[in-house]
């Protein structure tokens, strides 16, 4: 078995890849090629820097790595790892390490970021061993919901950019990696941004993609909220989606009106995902 940097593979084949790793997963997970190419560009999953395991000239494992500055420090974040089952405790995820460290020390790099299922406790239990530490909780929620309009609380306008010296204004925790500033930047195209205003003042924001029904950021305020405001804003997208479908992945779980918001539209939530950090 050889590494070799997903930059010299085809991506129909890490696909196929992929999707044979994760077909058993505990939350399985199938992508197809264009949805990996939107999370390559959205996440800045860097090819050069990401690895996979050849035997006989077939990709058995690999492991998806992303670059960005998180709380000042050059972060790498592990998108996505996988080893398809026929190769599965053959130390396998221990050679992509490997290679990944060496790639990673000259670029002073200052920690190493990934996200892992609360259930899956031999992952946890593996990464503890390689130096990494919880760092925060990230829930999940999703299903269907009515959000009734009861009154107008604010207007809301769709905005033609996003804005991020107000948004960030209005946050109490920052977003996992997939939500940060710099992937929305990146997959801005998928995005469309609401704004709640009050007296032409912007007073909430809601950013979605109306295709996967996905909430990407939603944040009100601080002394308006409780007051309607986010339950208007998921209207507006429901309206604008035209489905009861709302998705949710990755909020903190301090990050508790957010939390409380979500429970209260009766969504489920049955995923929550540890982040886990080490220095490099």
């Amino acid at each position: 078995m050889k590494q070799i940097a997903l930059s010299q593979v085809n991506i129909e084949d890490i696909v196929l890849v992929l999707n044979e790793s994760f077909a058993d997963y505990i939350i399985p997970l199938q992508l197809t090629v264009e949805q990996l190419k939107n999370k390559i560009e959205s996440e800045n999953i860097q090819l050069n820097l990401s690895v996979g395991i050849m035997d006989q000239e077939k990709l058995v494992g690999f492991m998806l790595h992303a670059l960005n500055t998180i709380d000042g420090q050059l972060t790498a974040y592990n998108a996505a790892t996988g080893v398809v089952s026929s190769h599965r405790g053959q130390g396998i995820v221990a050679l992509m390490y490997a290679w990944l460290l060496e790639q990673l020390k000259p670029l002073a790099v200052q920690q190493l970021v990934l996200e892992v299922i609360e259930g899956n406790y031999a992952a946890i239990r593996t990464y503890e061993k390689m130096g990494y530490h919880t760092a925060r909780k990230l829930i999940c929620f999703e299903g269907e919901t009515d959000v009734i309009k009861h009154k107008e609380v604010g207007e809301i306008r769709t905005l033609p950019d996003f804005d991020w010296p107000a948004f960030q204004s209005f946050w109490d925790i920052q977003p996992a990696w997939q939500y940060t500033i710099t992937a929305l930047e990146n997959s801005k195209s998928r995005c469309h941004i609401l704004g709640a205003f009050k007296k032409e003042k912007l007073v909430g924001y809601l950013i979605f993609n109306p295709t996967s029904k996905r909430v990407l950021q939603l944040a009100v305020e601080s002394n308006q909220r409780r007051k309607g405001i986010a339950s208007q804003l998921i209207h507006e997208m429901q309206q604008i989606t035209k489905a009861r479908a709302v998705y949710v992945y990755n909020i903190d779980d301090r990050d508790m009106a957010v939390a409380a918001f979500f429970k209260h539209l009766d969504l489920t939530s049955d995923l929550a995902q540890f982040e886990m950090r080490r220095a490099f």
